[in-house]
Formats: C-alpha cells, sequence, structure tokens
C-alpha cells in the first residue's frame, strides 16, 4: 500500500489508465461481442468467493466494534453489503436454482454497488456528526439487522426471484442515472479519505482511496457492458480485487494491533485490567510517537496518563466500553500538538499571552483531526476536554461541572498528575506527596470533587501503579 499521498496518487493514476485502457479495448475489439458463457464457473467460483468476503466482511464488523474505530465498522457495513447483495447475483446464475433471471442479476449487482457506495460516503462524515453518533450508539444493533436484511433478501431473491421486476434500475435510463449517482459518492469519498491521508498517512485510507477508485471503474464497467462478454468478466475481476483491497486496508492498519494492558502487566505485574483488552493500530502509535518527539520532556506521557486514567475510572466502577473508551482517548489525548510551534512547546521560560492562546487549541486540533479517522464520541470528548475545569476557567470550552464529560475529567487528574511528577523542560519532577496535594487542592474547582475522592483512596490504599515506560518507540506499548 502507498506509504505517502504522492505515491498513492501516481499508483492510483496508472492503474486507473491500465483499467480503462484494457476496457476499452475489451469493448471495441474484433469480436469483443462473443459470449463467454461460463455459468458453472459464475456459480461455483464466484458465488463462494462473495459468501467469503462476506463473512469476513461480518468478522471486520465485530472488530470495528471491539476496537471502537468508527471507520473499520463502515467500510466493513459497506464490504457487507457489497458482497452479500452480489450474492443474489451470483445464486441468480441462470439454470442453476433459478431458472433465467438476468434480469434479478442485474438489480442485486446495482443494489450491491450502490449500498457499498452509501456506507463508504457515510463514512467519511465526522464523528460529531448526528447520523455517525446514531450509529456509534447503537452500532451492534445496526451490524446485525444489517445483515438481517440482506440475509432476508437473498432469500425473498431465491424463492421469489421475480421480486426483482418492481425494481427496474437495471433498465434505461435508471441503469445510467444509478450508475452517476454511485461514481459520484465512490469518487467523493476516495477525495474526502485522500485528504486524511494526507494529514494521518493511515493505510486504510489509502486502501479506501484505492478500492473507491475501483469500484467506480467496476460501476462504469458494468453499466454499459452485456452479460457474458469479456468486458463483464472483466468487471466481475475489478470487483473482487477492490473489495480485497478495502479489507488489506484494515488488515494493515491493524496489523501490529498490541493490547496496551498486556505490556502493562508485564511491566508493572498489576493485575486489575485482566478482562480488559484495549488495542491501537501501529499507525495511531506512530501518531502518538510524533506527538511525544516533538517534545523530549514528554516521552510517554500519553501512555502514562492512559494508565493513570484507566486506574482511576476502575477504581469509580466505571464499565468495561468507558474504559476502553477513556484509554483510546487518553493514549491520543494530546495529538495536537503536532501542529503546535516547537519554539513554543518546548519554550522554557513563561509563555506570553498570544502563546498560550496557541497551545490551548492543541485539544481542538486533536478533535478535528480524530473525528475524521474512525473515534467515537467518547474519546473525542477526552480529547477535545482534558483541560476544561470543574469551575468553568478551563479550555477550549469553558465547560463547567458536569457539562465536562465524567471520562475528560478523569483524564483531566491523569493528566495533572503525571505533569506534576514528570520532569519539564522548566523544573525537576515533584514527589507523589506534593502532586497529590495539588490534585486536592484543586477539588471543586480545577477538579470534579468525586473524582479527587476516589483518587485519594486509590492513593491512600497504596493501589496507584507507575507506568513503566522504556523508550519513545511504537513498540513501547
Amino acid at each position: 500500500m502507498p506509504r505517502s499521498p504522492r505515491s498513492l496518487v501516481i499508483t492510483m493514476s496508472i492503474t486507473a489508465v491500465v483499467l480503462l485502457v484494457g476496457y476499452a479495448y475489451l469493448f471495441t475489439f474484433p469480436g469483443h461481442s462473443i459470449m463467454w458463457e461460463l455459468p458453472r464457473f459464475h456459480f461455483y467460483v464466484i458465488t463462494p468467493t462473495l459468501f467469503a468476503l462476506a463473512i469476513s466482511a461480518i468478522a471486520v464488523g465485530w472488530t470495528g466494534i471491539r476496537l471502537r474505530d468508527m471507520n473499520v465498522l463502515m467500510l466493513a457495513l459497506a464490504i457487507l453489503s457489497l458482497n452479500g447483495f452480489f450474492l443474489i447475483h451470483g445464486l441468480s446464475t441462470p439454470g442453476f436454482i433459478i431458472a433465467d433471471q438476468h434480469h434479478l442479476a442485474g438489480v442485486a449487482s446495482q443494489i450491491a454497488m450502490t449500498t457499498c457506495a452509501v456506507w463508504i460516503f457515510l463514512s467519511t462524515l465526522p464523528s460529531d456528526h448526528s447520523f455517525i453518533r446514531y450509529v456509534s450508539k447503537h452500532r451492534r444493533s445496526i451490524v446485525v439487522g444489517w445483515l438481517a436484511i440482506i440475509i432476508l433478501m437473498n432469500i425473498a431473491a431465491l424463492v421469489y426471484p421475480s421480486i426483482s421486476d418492481f425494481i427496474p434500475i437495471d433498465l434505461t435510463p435508471l441503469n445510467y442515472l444509478m450508475a452517476y449517482f454511485t461514481i459520484f459518492l465512490y469518487l467523493w469519498a476516495a477525495k474526502r479519505y485522500f485528504l486524511q491521508f494526507r494529514l494521518v498517512k493511515f493505510p486504510l485510507h489509502a486502501a479506501i482511496v484505492f478500492g473507491s477508485v475501483l469500484l467506480s471503474i467496476t460501476e462504469a464497467v458494468m453499466v454499459t457492458t452485456m452479460m457474458w462478454t469479456l468486458a463483464w468478466w472483466f468487471y466481475h475481476a475489478i470487483l473482487a480485487v477492490s473489495a480485497l483491497l478495502l479489507l488489506y486496508g484494515i488488515i494493515a492498519q491493524y496489523q501490529s494491533n498490541i493490547a496496551i494492558t498486556q505490556k502493562f502487566h508485564q511491566a508493572n505485574r498489576y493485575q486489575s485490567f485482566d478482562q480488559l483488552r484495549i488495542s491501537i493500530s501501529s499507525s495511531m502509535q506512530n501518531l502518538i510517537v510524533a506527538t511525544e518527539t516533538k517534545d523530549e520532556y514528554t516521552a510517554g506521557h500519553n501512555f502514562r496518563v492512559a494508565m493513570y486514567g484507566l486506574q482511576l475510572a476502575q477504581a469509580m466502577n466505571l464499565d468495561t466500553e468507558l474504559l476502553r473508551a477513556l484509554a483510546r482517548g487518553g493514549l491520543i489525548h494530546d495529538v495536537g500538538k503536532i501542529q503546535v510551534p516547537n519554539e513554543i512547546l518546548n519554550k522554557p521560560g513563561k509563555l506570553t499571552t498570544d502563546e498560550r492562546i496557541v497551545i490551548e487549541q492543541h485539544p481542538v486540533i486533536g478533535y478535528e483531526m480524530c473525528k475524521y479517522i474512525g473515534f467515537m464520541t467518547e474519546e473525542l470528548s477526552v480529547i477535545r476536554h482534558h483541560h476544561e475545569k470543574w469551575d468553568g476557567t478551563g479550555y477550549p470550552d469553558k465547560l463547567k461541572g458536569t457539562e465536562i464529560s465524567l471520562l475528560a475529567r478523569i483524564l483531566a487528574i491523569a493528566d495533572v498528575y503525571d505533569a506534576l511528577t514528570s520532569r519539564r523542560s522548566y523544573r525537576e519532577p515533584w514527589p507523589h506527596e506534593r502532586a497529590l496535594q495539588v490534585i486536592v487542592e484543586g477539588s471543586g474547582t480545577h477538579f470534579d470533587p468525586d473524582c479527587v475522592s476516589a483518587f485519594v483512596r486509590l492513593c491512600n490504599r497504596g493501589k496507584l501503579v507507575v507506568p513503566q515506560v522504556l523508550s519513545p518507540s511504537p513498540t513501547r506499548f
């Protein structure tokens, strides 16, 4: 998978040109209208392949739920739509389960391409969009419900194949209108994901850009070819490559996925998180490292803050899902500092008013970045509001009291505690007792009193474990 915007554009452009030239040749060469009728191959090879890809999409969907990654979840729904509805196309191969239903195969193909395009388009919406918030809140039900719809439509199409007569979207001019609409969605999504790829360089985004362009070509070829011609078989090949490319993007994104709590156990022998697995991708780890590389004094800060926050959250009896959200948000909470100038971030003396304004924008910058790369609402609240204060004097939104999410209130304590007990460019680390006193004195002004009480109890019982981070490298997680 290309790792830079330039290489992605070059590779994608060459591939698109080769495919379009190949299609033009197949569409115009002498004998292009000869029928290559291979129904047995279509039924016994294409159909199982589509079924396998649909099953893979279901597994990916549940992975997205577990990882709390909306991009992965939405992409899984897109792949499931593509292969689930195309499965009707395969099962309706004339002469096998049903006698002769070319119309059903055409309708199923177009529904598959368009619903896939819709899901990929919707995945470009930011995580704070009302629709994405709804999907995030009901993600398990939506995956199960959408899967049920696809299964029922497959059954209905095979039992009552004439049902497709009521959906004439494979007939002119509706077929061209649907094609234009579908291609527009794919290309719009490709543009949006390319802009994000330029910013974070995630392999998943590159795969969606590449896959969306290939799917737009697939749609154009599909709507302009006749069944059983070489060009018709050609679009099947592009379709398979597109689906595999999207799946590969997810695998590449999470191939180095590591459970941070396992590392925490090994380093600290602290067993409170045995039932909790919080994972981040290698791409996300690289983003964390890029954040901390700008400031040599904060190496490991994100990891330690996340671990302190987890311990406090568990002491307050938060459920597992919230613990995962807190850990993911905590690990990336300072990512906005990537765009803060080094001379401000590492200034040893007191910041000027203008410099303070710049650095106080890092939660907003981080929020704007992360809402487009799959983070859910709970994580976003941690990233944006971990510098808010209980009395309303924090930043960036001047929230007060319970207007601040509980997770952000918890992480605020963890963030300040780690800052006080870590070496900075302008001072040496404070001892635990002095840092704890600052936390206690901030109760009711800076911090939520309930969170402070829980943190004090955690410390007094000797259960607060200091995470050990040996180096600011991606492997430390």
